[in-house]
């Protein structure tokens, strides 16, 4: 068995919000150097900023989406 099966093994026990709680430390853990975007995942983020840029959406701080979400499913925090 891996070490990330392992570790999977040991998240699977987790409650949903110490799984997230370990999925945020785990994707902050990550050195910005070592992260590229796909060229589709770009492409996207260009199309948004283009909308942004226009007038067609609005942007909302981080942790407003993460409490509604939270909130949708029936989480704390």
């Amino acid at each position: 068995m891996s070490t990330v099966d392992s570790a999977f093994l040991a998240a699977e026990s987790l409650g949903t919000e110490e799984k997230l709680l370990l999925i945020s430390r785990i994707w902050d853990s990550i050195l910005p150097s070592s992260f590229r975007p796909s060229d589709r995942d770009l492409e996207e983020v260009k199309r948004r900023w283009a909308e942004y840029e226009a007038g067609k959406m609005e942007a909302r701080p981080w942790e407003e989406v993460r409490d509604s979400v939270r909130r949708r499913l029936g989480l704390h925090g």
